[in-house]
């Protein structure tokens, strides 16, 4: 007799306990940066019924898990503000607007805000080394807004879209980041201003 398919055995004895799964745990990392609460592995893995172990096999260390989920937040917002701008028909760079309007809502985010709070060294370590994932996928996409406003003559100045959105991208990270970088306090009206004046 063959034996039973996992579809009869469910039949037979009832649906069992759902299983947590890496994309699990990330949405649980959001949403508790999001909440502003401290991400913790065993923590994060109590909550999601498994075990740190796993937990370290799904996402590797702390640090790896802030950045993806720091790229998630960002990701879906920057691509939020690109549909917005867009829909506007503005005269002036798109990637201005778009990077303008980004930096304020990362420096009013709960999540930012309790990193740069007890963790700004890591948070900006994170967000702004060269060898940070992150920021090799936030110029990746800052160019490719740039190659649009470029494309549209909205931009003019004579530097390729890579070159233009590295420097664009720390121009930002210096505004932003200012508690780790000199102690004073961010400032997104001035990100705005020199960000506009730069894409022109």
């Amino acid at each position: 007799m063959a034996p039973p398919t996992p579809l009869q055995r469910e039949l037979a004895h009832g649906r069992g306990p759902a299983r947590a799964t890496p994309l699990d745990a990330l949405d649980l990392a959001r949403e508790w940066f999001n909440q502003g609460r401290r991400l913790d592995i065993q923590a994060l893995a109590g909550e999601l019924g498994v075990s740190r172990v796993t937990m370290h096999r799904w996402v590797g260390t702390r640090e790896q898990l802030l950045v993806e989920v720091l790229w998630a937040s960002a990701d879906r917002a920057l691509a939020r503000l690109w549909t917005s701008v867009r829909a506007a028909e503005g005269a002036g760079s798109r990637t201005a607007e778009v990077l303008s309007r980004w930096a304020e809502d990362v420096i009013a985010h709960p999540g930012i805000r309790k990193m740069q709070s007890d963790e700004a060294e890591l948070i900006a370590r994170l967000l702004t080394h060269d060898a940070s994932e992150f920021q090799r996928r936030l110029i990746e996409r800052v160019a490719e807004f740039l190659e649009e406003d470029f494309a549209a003559g909205r931009v003019t100045i004579d530097l390729t879209a890579d070159e233009l959105a590295y420097a664009t991208v720390r121009l930002v990270e210096s505004f932003v980041h200012t508690p780790a970088i000199t102690g004073g306090a961010p400032d997104p009206a001035r990100n705005a201003r020199v960000l506009r004046a730069l894409l022109r």
